[in-house]
């Protein structure tokens, strides 16, 4: 096989290697990420440690952005300890580079083999998750030595000499060829094992490798640009910090990589002192071209936050008929996607609220547009969920119940729609003596909305305890309304008995919802 071809080879073994890695290290790490913010936020010292686990373990820094956005949605992670984590997992994704490092080449293809074998064989999660994982870094792993392989009978061509000292006579344009290449790769650890790996063939030098190395640290800013469309708020300044960390660094370690070219040892000079030659140098510097900028940044996080919330405030607009929490990147995430749906949820649930259009506006009984449009909007994000990720049986249970939930939440809107019509149609003077009824589904409502977006046990509870549509104090007050709005209507009560109708309609899907809630929770009902 000639040099172009094993180069070539590599280049395609080592793309399919981090696509691999990535969707099973996602799958692994988002629910283990998910525990470790819940455990070791509290403290700024813990959300770092868990921003740098999180990096190992995921080996995406943009993979980890927006799951963040999806917990600040959700409220598992505030604001603060989401940027302090962020930073930190920047850190935490250059322990996979070391790999490259290392003489492991005889292990390579047993680990190959291994990996592939049990891919193929085992079909329970989440140990074919595992398998897919080793599969993807073997994969790597092999890519590089066939890219490594390709180079080295190139590096002592004249042309590629040539070429190779030309592009990196200018640090600057060196780092803007790394930047190219991370953002080729859409991996920043992805392109610093592609030079660690040109390092240990020969063909580059620490010194001429370093810029290098700080341009990886950029590339992945387009694909989160692209990624983060439509994100508002605190999301969107999640997004843009990963973004100023990755410039600010840049900045940072090309500053030093100059100043250390005029005579001051810094950065290079340490790793120098790294026995292991080239290889095990270039991976101590991609450490330390992340973590210098998160020792830096760190104190100075607030003030970047105030920064930033000049450039995307918050959003205040709260447009009912278009998801506030539901996102194309919440898709990323099931487990978090699940907590996130609950909350949109009670959003629509709130739009039944006699102060919303729902309740007179359409005089034909029908519901009204934002509540029809954010529905199906919550709709379309459940079937989007359970088509594009392999959910759990105890996700997909979760996904079943909450589109039951949702669908009684419709129902409820098309009956309150109908409640609404059956007021208007009341003789004059009728209507006030309706205001127990309406204060009724109004109290109910608010407390189901509630009980929805907190997903709290003791909220669930009064909720259902207070939506009993055949408690006596409810049967008393259709009573009373039945007796004294009677004499409003000269054709007796039939105008009556419709709002009534109306009324159990709406209020025995209320209870309805309430008595799904309880046994999500495995209360008695």
């Amino acid at each position: 096989m000639s040099s172009l071809n094993g180069m070539i080879l590599g280049l395609g073994l080592f793309f399919l290697g981090l696509q691999l890695t990535g969707q099973n290290m996602r799958a692994l790490g988002g629910g283990g990420f998910r525990n470790l913010v819940r455990g070791l936020t509290h403290s700024p010292w813990l959300a770092a440690l868990c921003g740098l686990l999180a990096g190992a373990l995921m080996q995406s820094a943009t993979a980890v952005t927006f799951i963040l956005v999806s917990m600040l949605g959700s409220g598992i992670i505030q604001s603060t300890a989401a940027r302090l984590v962020l930073v930190w997992c920047n850190v935490g994704l250059t322990a996979f580079a070391f790999l490259a490092a290392f003489p492991i080449s005889p292990i390579v293809a047993y680990l190959v083999g291994a990996a592939g074998i049990l891919t193929g064989a085992v079909r329970t999660k989440p140990w074919n998750t595992y398998a897919g994982a080793f599969l993807g870094v073997g994969i790597i792993l092999f890519g590089l030595e066939q890219i490594g392989s390709g180079l080295a009978p190139l590096k002592d061509a004249a042309w590629f000499s040539e070429v190779l000292e030309m592009a990196l006579a200018a640090p600057l344009l060196a780092f803007v060829i790394g930047f190219a290449a991370s953002a080729l790769l859409q991996s920043n650890t992805g392109a610093a094992m592609v030079v660690i790996t040109l390092a240990q063939s020969g063909a580059l030098g620490v010194a001429q490798a370093m810029p290098l190395i700080y341009g990886t640290n950029l590339g992945a800013i387009f694909l989160r640009a692209f990624l983060a469309s439509g994100l508002r708020g605190s999301s969107i300044r999640i997004v843009r910090m990963e973004d100023l960390f990755c410039v600010f660094g840049g900045v940072l370690m090309m500053g030093l990589l100059y100043a250390e070219k005029a005579g001051v040892p810094l950065v290079g000079a340490l790793a120098a002192r790294m026995n292991g030659g080239a290889p095990v140098q270039l991976a101590m510097v991609f450490l330390l071209s992340n973590l210098i900028p998160a020792l830096a940044l760190t104190p100075l996080l607030p003030l970047c936050d105030g920064v930033l919330k000049k450039f995307w405030p918050s959003d205040s607009s709260d447009k009912p008929d278009v998801p506030k929490y539901l996102t194309s990147q919440a898709l990323a995430d099931p487990e978090t996607a699940l907590d996130l749906i609950p909350k949109e949820l009670a959003r629509l649930f709130a739009e039944m609220s006699p102060s919303r259009a729902l309740w007179g506006t359409n005089q034909d009984g029908s519901e009204s547009p934002a509540f029809v449009r954010l529905g199906s909007a919550i709709e379309s994000f459940c079937v989007r969920l359970a088509a594009e990720n392999p959910l759990t049986a105890d996700q997909s249970l979760r996904l079943q119940r909450l589109r039951g939930w949702l669908h009684t939440i419709r129902h409820i809107g098309e009956a309150v729609a109908g409640l609404a019509v059956s007021r208007a149609a009341l003789p004059p003077g009728a209507e006030a003596c309706a205001s127990g009824l309406i204060a009724w589904v109004t109290q109910n409502i608010a407390l189901g909305a509630e009980a929805t977006s907190s997903m709290d046990v003791q909220k669930i509870r009064v909720f259902f305890e207070s939506s009993k549509p055949k408690d006596s104090a409810v049967r008393e007050m259709r009573r009373n309304f039945l007796g004294k709005c009677g004499a409003f209507s000269p054709s007796g009560t039939l105008d009556m008995s419709s709002m009534v109708d109306d009324f159990d309609i709406a209020g025995w899907l209320i209870h309805r919802l309430s008595k799904l809630q309880m046994q999500a929770f495995g209360q008695s009902v």
